[in-house]
């Protein structure tokens, strides 16, 4: 069985790498793809100098890194990278962030429940904490009433247990699937999200089409979380609230009634309130970003790269004063 591995890159050459080392000990054969979404940095150099360095190992030799050209995001980015993979006809695929490491089975233990089970097109490892690897951050999930519920968060690895199950909602983190998921130009994710609720809305979508899914527990992947907002401005974390509870919105108003998009609409308004009223220190301040993340939702389908910029990097998304640092 043929899989391939995409790896996005953006100013993360020491994450990829050690990404890289743990992925070329598996004892499953797999390629990788590694897009770079247009790091300005010495990235693209150091990962295709240790996979020089590296060629003599058993997987390495199917290893790649694809300069991308621009900073697609993280959806366009893997549509991208996953385009380039397809050129080798896969059996499965396989997006992984690149501030990951797995275990020399955790491929394994995907490929033999993918065998036994060709009836579900989409699997989840149990996704743990590289700071404490006991500790789950992402273990399968449910969709619910507007949002989504992680099952086994925070909690110890143990109450995972070792048994597959069937969930409706997976992590962008590490998620495999069978090819025939990707539309003709190859893509799987929504090309309208730079950023943030892409598993949101592909899960939805896969729930939409019947799509069964699972978790296999163990499978196991080490998830250095955060390591991607220490390159943005977003010290407090505000515009990555306002971002996700934005995108996550849309994605309901795309897939469900009016009346069920209304209803989760207000469900949100007082948890919102609370957030942005945390992370800003201010509740006037919180009632208008409410006001505006409700406006813009009912008008908005997409989150593009020139809205992450403004948000997160040069504080002018919004038309009234709101500091993120």
């Amino acid at each position: 069985m043929k899989i391939a591995i995409i790896l996005i890159n953006w100013h993360g050459a020491d994450d990829t790498i050690a990404c890289l080392e743990s992925l070329s000990k598996m004892t499953e054969p797999h390629t990788v793809v590694v897009g770079d979404n247009g790091s300005t940095d010495d990235s693209v150099m150091r990962i295709q100098r240790w996979l020089d360095e590296n060629a003599e190992k058993p997987n390495v030799n199917g290893y790649k890194v694809v300069p991308l050209g621009n900073n697609y995001g993280f959806a366009v980015g893997n549509n991208k990278a996953l385009d380039v993979a397809m050129q080798d006809n896969p059996d499965y695929c396989m997006l992984l962030n690149n501030d990951t490491e797995v275990e020399p089975d955790t491929l394994t233990h995907l490929v033999e429940y993918a065998r036994a089970n060709p009836d579900v097109k989409v699997l989840s490892p149990c996704i743990c904490y590289h700071s404490n690897k006991e500790k789950v951050w992402f273990s399968g999930g449910r969709l619910t009433f507007g949002t989504r519920k992680n099952l086994f968060a925070e909690q110890p690895r143990a109450a995972v247990g070792l048994e597959p199950f069937a969930m409706d909602f997976v992590s962008g983190c590490a998620l495999f699937f069978a090819p025939s998921l990707l539309n003709e130009k190859n893509e799987l994710l929504y090309n309208g999200f730079f950023f943030g609720e892409e598993d949101y809305e592909f899960s939805l979508r896969m729930r939409s089409m019947g799509v069964k899914m699972a978790c296999v527990p163990q499978s196991l992947v080490y998830h250095k979380v955060g390591s991607s907002q220490k390159n943005t401005k977003d010290s407090r974390g505000l515009g990555r609230i306002y971002m996700y509870y934005h995108n996550r919105l849309i994605c309901n108003r795309l897939y469900e009634s009016s009346l069920k998009f209304n209803i989760v609409c207000m469900l949100n308004c007082v948890t919102c309130l609370k957030y942005f009223r945390r992370y800003s220190g201010s509740s006037r301040t919180a009632l208008k970003l409410v006001r505006c993340l409700f406006r813009e939702v009912r008008t908005k389908s997409t989150f593009d790269y020139d809205d992450f910029r403004a948000l997160m990097f040069e504080n002018r998304y919004f038309d009234f004063d709101v500091t993120l640092k």
